[in-house]
């Protein structure tokens, strides 16, 4: 018996230490919904919960598609021990300050549950830019990106000579980086033509013509608001989220140009998915690709 708990104890020595799923995943943020406009235009038009058929809110109906295609996220495999999950939103400012866009946070659980609606509201973007996805890939610039742009002080005017400017609209931010600018994003308020735009609001010292600007770049939603907070267990014992007791249910930094967060406590569900509508950038309807991600809390 002595000799045995010798080799156990000489075996606990050697054998390195592996970390647990939860310690793996702690901090790793993973695209939960893949970048796109809206889903529908309401979120009935995605799964009408009175109907039958294609849509219904049963797990059969439930969209088999993966994330990069549009469809729900498997969290089973990342449950651990915490079930409390963290969901943040950006998008694309396509036509004015403070764009937004609509959204329901719905679950399925295992392989035979009905879907349950865990959470419904609307996102504000904020002006803190998407550098980088936490993905990896530059968000910025899709629709403009030049550089060695001339600048007129006097006017706050942009001039390219290759149209690049054709596709912009009044409303939109441009981020604008070079000599002399003390504010990096402003508002396009005039549209000259596609190759001379203006941004009264900008800040600068003078003329220049060694600018870099950046149109429809990618922002955080910095507001998060839940149309209805019952859809969800939103306390513990009876305590609100705000009272040191924090809820299963709650929005954190919102309304402060930060990244707001969407915290939800998922136990019991196996699948996620974020349907947005109100997102249509193609006609107009404020935000446009929108994408979420989400870590465990």
């Amino acid at each position: 018996m002595k000799k045995l708990l010798i080799l156990l104890l000489l075996l606990f020595l050697i054998v390195p230490a592996i970390a647990t799923e939860q310690e793996v995943l702690h901090s790793e943020w993973i695209k939960v919904r893949a970048t796109a406009d809206e889903d529908g235009a309401t979120f009935a038009a995605v799964y009408d919960l009175t109907g039958v058929g294609s849509t219904a809110g049963n797990f059969a109906s439930k969209d088999s598609s993966t994330v990069a295609n549009g469809g729900p996220y498997h969290i089973s495999p990342r449950a651990g021990v915490s079930n409390r999950w963290t969901f943040t939103f950006c998008g694309k400012n396509y036509n004015n300050v403070d764009d937004t866009f609509s959204f329901n946070l719905i679950g399925w659980s295992k392989n035979n549950g009905m879907l349950q609606n865990i959470a419904e509201g609307s996102c504000t973007l904020g002006t803190q830019a998407v550098v980088v996805y936490p993905d990896g890939g530059d968000a910025l610039g899709e629709l403009v990106s030049e550089t060695s742009v001339t600048y007129t002080h006097a006017t706050k005017k942009f001039t390219v000579t290759n149209e690049a400017f054709a596709n912009v609209v009044v409303g939109m931010l441009a981020r604008v980086t070079g000599t002399g600018y003390t504010n990096e994003i402003s508002q396009v308020t005039t549209v000259t033509d596609s190759n001379n735009i203006i941004c009264s609001g900008l800040t600068s010292t003078g003329n220049g013509t060694d600018s870099t600007v950046q149109i429809n770049p990618a922002f955080w939603a910095d507001t998060i608001s839940l149309d209805e907070t019952t859809k969800w267990t939103s306390t513990i014992d009876g305590s609100t989220a705000g009272s040191g007791n924090k809820g299963v249910i709650e929005v954190i930094n919102s309304g402060d140009n930060e990244v707001a967060g969407l915290v939800v406590d998922l136990k019991g569900i196996d699948w996620v998915q974020v349907v947005i509508y109100d997102a249509d950038a193609a006609t107009g309807e404020q935000a446009g690709d929108v994408t979420v991600y989400g870590r465990k809390y």
